[in-house]
């Protein structure tokens, strides 16, 4: 499956290998001269460029996207293909992923503050509840997954248990993304523009599928930057059971996402 988005990342970005490749008229770019490519260590081939760009892409893309936590009814290749479209939404518009990014990056913070008073939240407590971290049992069986606001209204009303103290450290052991991860896919990219600057003050030429690569790669990691913070990959919510002898409210019903 993994397969698939670098294909289509091939198929995106083709046009720029191809204008960087030797044109028809007789104009060529030194930088594809593979007959020199032996005599002349400065120059790459095409195979070196592209991996060179795929792997920066998957590295900013497919590590660095945090979904939400998905729907318990939800199997793993919905869950997959939800992650794949992502990921191309991020190749093709990575804009709308910062947009997602600092959204989500806004609400936590302010949800750590409605809650810090009482329970001690922190950035990531708001992200966990926004990715859908806490899910409303009634009578043992799941009702829906409470949004923070509800939540806060419901510990209010005394309707839920008192939410146990959740800390920070227990969040991120839900999680499938640690500082290794995280930091591997920032020195793919360190290194990766590090070349770029190298052959630039070198004097040498940089393709326009490179540029590409960078400016993709650059956006990605503004989210990535306000992701920082939030789980990664959490499998299944917090459960939060309701004590009230009253009925939840009609309206909250759980919903396949």
């Amino acid at each position: 499956m993994v397969l698939l988005p670098l294909t289509i990342l091939l198929l995106i970005h083709g046009p720029f290998v191809c204008s960087s490749l030797p044109s028809l008229n007789g104009n060529n770019v030194t930088t594809f001269d593979i007959n020199d490519y032996l005599s002349n260590n400065n120059t790459r081939s095409l195979w070196d460029i592209v991996w060179s760009c795929a792997a920066t892409l998957f590295a900013c893309t497919w590590t660095a996207i945090h979904p939400n936590i998905p729907g318990m009814n939800e199997g793993k290749f919905t869950v997959l293909f939800r992650r794949l479209g992502i990921m191309m939404t991020a190749l093709i518009a990575p804009e709308t992923i910062i947009t997602w990014a600092t959204i989500q990056f806004l609400s936590a913070r302010t949800t750590a503050k409605a809650f810090n008073d009482a329970f001690g939240w922190t950035v990531t407590h708001g992200f966990f509840a926004w990715m859908g971290g806490f899910m409303l049992y009634f009578n043992d069986n799941q009702r829906a997954t409470l949004t923070p606001d509800e939540l806060l209204d419901f510990v209010r009303e005394g309707s839920v248990d008192i939410i146990p103290v959740i800390a920070e450290a227990d969040i991120e052991d839900r999680s499938k993304g640690d500082a290794l991860s995280k930091g591997i896919a920032l020195l793919q990219l360190a290194w990766f523009i590090f070349q770029l600057v190298a052959r630039y003050v070198q004097n040498l030429p940089i393709t326009l599928l490179e540029l590409d690569t960078l400016a993709v790669a650059a956006l990605t990691a503004i989210a990535y930057g306000f992701w920082w913070k939030k789980p990664k990959d959490v499998g299944r919510p917090h459960v939060v059971y309701w004590k009230a002898t009253t009925s939840p409210p009609s309206e909250l019903t759980y919903e396949v996402r």
